[in-house]
């Protein structure tokens, strides 16, 4: 019988240690969607799929702003081709204002938006604020890209 106590503690202490890893594994995942339930522009499903020659997306640095209407996103999207088979996509949403302000990209350069409704500039290299007082980035997609096709693939 005194052998039985500790390989049962032993036995506790397993479950114990897997119940924590599920707990820690179960709070991270949920801190993860709530932070995307943060995120000011509000979450859309979205699977739009183009071919990316037909757009001027056919070298790495180029780029395309989409209308909603043509491609779903909140209000529209942007797609930047990064390299040779790496594309970034971003709602145009503006994040200091998604309910009524849309961004466009920028005349002088094909990796920066901006919006007339503020002062906020963002890089389609990340999604990420380059000026303004915006504290969140653009809401990014996933993005698939078929080089046999030339066919890229937006959802998130």
């Amino acid at each position: 019988m005194s052998g039985e106590i500790p390989r049962l503690l032993k036995s506790y202490r397993s479950i114990y240690v897997m119940m924590l890893i599920i707990a820690v594994a179960l709070t991270l995942s949920h801190a993860s969607c709530s932070k995307d339930d943060e995120h000011p522009v509000p979450y859309v499903h979205i699977h739009f799929e183009f071919n990316v020659i037909h757009y001027n997306l056919s070298n790495p640095g180029m780029s395309h702003q989409f209308l909603r209407e043509e491609s779903g996103g909140y209000r529209g999207i942007f797609v930047y081709r990064v390299s040779t088979d790496q594309f970034r996509a971003f709602d145009r949403a503006c994040p200091i204002n998604p309910h009524s302000c849309t961004l466009s990209i920028s005349e002088d350069s094909a990796v920066l938006v901006g919006a007339d409704c503020s002062e906020a500039v963002f890089s389609l290299l990340d999604g990420s604020p380059v000026s303004g007082t915006s504290n969140y980035p653009l809401r990014e997609y996933r993005t698939y890209f078929n080089s046999q096709t030339n066919r890229l693939l937006i959802t998130h």
